[in-house]
């Protein structure tokens, strides 16, 4: 009778498992071994969950790749659920079993999936998270088909995540640009800048759109009171917004400066300002002037333009005395002086710098963009220019001595957009081969402020990262990647003392369909501070 009765619950049990690969149950359930289990859920199943879980599956199986979280990434503790995904190479597969394990001794918790997405409810995933402070939780996803009635494992993977305690103290103010981007009105109006809240589980509100122009970098001030951007007014094209952060800013002349006011020798183009960047007090902007840019569209999509400067040098706009002046040590006609940072005391800007370029254009008197029928790699074999890192004191506009950056300068690379950690104690900047943006090699590197040996960080994707940023207590950085296609999305790691990052997670509310995310940038205010910017009078 006992022999009996174990053959029928071993029938049992495959019919169960069987069903459930051929898709004969709901799309996606969820047990938790630590509560009841749901009504339709047998013994047999669990007890079948339970012995993957323990056995695992044969190595020799297809394998199974999780793309998404990558192994070892670090999630803070307010945010949203991710999505789950995961890549099964045997086309057999029909139906995944996920596992999540925690080594605090908290009891697992199973879902099946009849397809290779899962996003976690919100009190799921709590609890995940609850569970993943002081140890990893360990993802598995187990592949399954259906064989002659029974089933039969196809593949199995894992990954391991944490939750940090240190929170994300600011929202996100990044840029939509729709692909393939082409300079117009018509691409213009599509231009959309949200405020991100990474707790959220709606896409960002659009706080900016519908312009009929151009608009690029924007920043706050370090205690959130302000913020600025590059955005042309009224026709020029070297306007550039200051105002107070409110829920509803509405521009006028008055909260706006122009870099056009600067002078221009009678061999220069009228000054626009480039990568412009207001100081932590608010009391500056320092931006390269005199400028002179090399600009080329490719014909490929994903890396679609060469841009470069050859030719400016650095200046400030005080917001008192509402005046511009060269940086002394930093305004040589020798040199490319372009890219400045801020350090967070305000003491020193940390800027990119070669010598000039000006060989590459046919006329310096009548600089265009060029469309090119050539891609990104054959341009920068035509184009190999490479920026190094320099630091000056800033000494209230009076400027000092450029020194080179140790480990950003002088290294056969190009290296650029450097950022200051809010402590002052590390520079994470960009380095690529050649070029200063849009390089499909481009990587990030930490080094210290005062100079020394550079580290790759762990963050890193195998295409193009850069656009970098700092939360306002320094535990985070978002930056953007390509990793996943052409269109750039923004991700974020955790940063600790001693300037190590995790691996990282992807902001997937942040992405969209057709449009680029970037130009990410972490403001020291709340994720509701600004509901929309209105330009008056906007032409």
């Amino acid at each position: 009778m006992k022999n009996t009765t174990s053959k029928i619950l071993k029938i049992l049990l495959l019919a169960i498992i069987a069903m459930t690969i051929a898709g004969c149950t709901p799309k996606k359930w969820t047990w938790d071994s630590h509560l009841s289990s749901p009504e339709s859920m047998t013994k047999e199943t669990k007890f079948f969950l339970q012995k993957i879980v323990i056995e695992g599956i044969p190595s020799t199986v297809t394998a199974l790749k999780i793309t998404r979280p990558v192994n070892g990434a670090v999630f803070p503790s307010e945010i949203a659920a991710p999505q789950i995904i995961w890549n099964d190479e045997d086309p057999d597969s029909r139906s995944w079993f996920i596992a999540f394990t925690f080594e605090n001794g908290r009891a697992p918790i199973y879902v099946y999936s009849s397809t290779t997405s899962y996003e976690p409810n919100r009190n799921l995933w709590e609890t995940i998270k609850t569970n993943s402070v002081k140890a990893p939780a360990t993802i598995s996803i187990y592949g399954f088909k259906n064989k002659d009635g029974k089933p039969v494992a196809t593949a199995a993977s894992s990954v391991n995540i944490r939750t940090s305690t240190d929170p994300v103290d600011g929202a996100i103010l990044y840029r939509q640009v729709p692909l393939p981007f082409k300079v117009g009105v018509k691409t213009f109006r599509k231009l959309k800048w949200r405020l991100g809240d990474i707790s959220s589980y709606n896409e960002p509100p659009v706080i900016l759109e519908n312009l009929n122009t151009c608009a690029n970098c924007h920043q706050g001030s370090k205690d959130g009171s302000l913020i600025s951007m590059e955005l042309n007014y009224k026709g020029d094209s070297g306007a550039q917004f200051i105002a107070k952060v409110s829920e509803n800013i509405s521009l006028s002349d008055k909260d706006f400066m122009t870099w056009t006011d600067y002078p221009k020798s009678v061999v220069l183009p009228k000054t626009r300002g480039l990568f412009a960047r207001l100081s932590p007090s608010g009391k500056y902007i320092a931006s390269t002037v005199n400028e002179i840019s090399y600009s080329a569209v490719t014909n490929s999509g994903k890396y679609s333009q060469l841009f470069f400067p050859t030719y400016g040098i650095l200046a400030c706009y005080s917001t008192d005395t509402k005046e511009i002046k060269a940086l002394p040590g930093a305004a040589s006609l020798d040199y490319i002086q372009t890219n400045p940072a801020w350090s967070p005391d305000e003491k020193a800007i940390t800027f990119a710098r070669s010598e000039t370029m000006n060989k590459y254009h046919e006329d310096v008197f009548k600089i265009k963009t060029s469309f090119e029928n050539k891609n990104i790699h054959e341009l920068n074999e035509q184009f190999p220019v490479q920026y190094d890192l320099y630091t000056i004191p800033f000494n209230a506009g009076t400027g000092g001595q450029a020194k080179p950056l140790k480990g950003a300068s002088n290294n056969g690379k190009s290296n650029y957009f450097p950022r200051y950690s809010p402590d002052s104690k590390w520079v994470v900047f960009t380095q690529s081969k050649t070029g200063i943006m849009l390089q499909p090699d481009s990587e990030l590197f930490i080094v210290q402020a005062k100079g020394g040996v550079p580290r790759k960080m762990n963050c890193n994707r195998t295409s193009f990262n850069s656009w970098h940023s700092f939360s306002p207590n320094g535990k985070w950085m978002i930056f953007s990647s390509k990793v996943n296609s052409e269109y750039t999305e923004i991700f974020m790691t955790h940063i600790d003392e001693n300037g190590t990052d995790s691996p990282p997670v992807l902001l997937s509310r942040f992405s969209s369909n057709k449009y680029a995310a970037n130009l990410p940038e972490f403001l020291n205010i709340r994720p509701d501070a600004i509901k929309s910017i209105h330009v008056s009078n906007h032409n």
